[in-house]
């Protein structure tokens, strides 16, 4: 049996899913394809001093076809205590940082706890665009 990791798909109306995925490159890639509707594209994030580093899996060509995620670009915004200069688009998967491997890890746990508060915080703000 193949190991997994967990992740946490984040839809654009702030709605979020647990999933489980293949720790593989390959199945990795392939359950992504899935979870985010196209072409896989990871991007790696993490505060000025390195500490709570955070992969977002995002479909490559969303920016052209799919809806804004202010949900996602707004928790990246804090994590990465910086504006980023684009807006994520599509559903999105969190994920934890690399391993000394080069292997995605489960979603950090700090963040997987207070998840569902930070989407209720940002639902006044986002809840009329989604």
């Amino acid at each position: 049996m193949s190991r997994t990791i967990r992740g946490v798909r984040l839809d654009v109306d702030g709605t979020l899913t647990d999933v489980e995925l293949p720790v593989d490159s390959t199945g990795l890639v392939e359950a992504l394809r899935g979870q985010v509707d196209g072409g896989v594209e990871i991007a790696h994030y993490a505060r000025p001093d390195g500490k709570r580093r955070l992969a977002v899996a995002v479909d490559a060509d969303g920016q052209a076809r799919k809806q804004e995620n202010l949900y996602a670009t707004s928790l990246i915004n804090g994590i990465y205590c910086k504006q980023l200069p684009y807006c994520l688009h599509g559903p999105v998967v969190l994920l934890g940082a690399l391993d000394d491997s080069r292997h995605h890890t489960d979603i950090p746990e700090p963040l997987y706890g207070v998840l569902p508060q930070v989407m209720d915080a940002l639902k006044p703000r986002y809840s009329h665009s989604a």
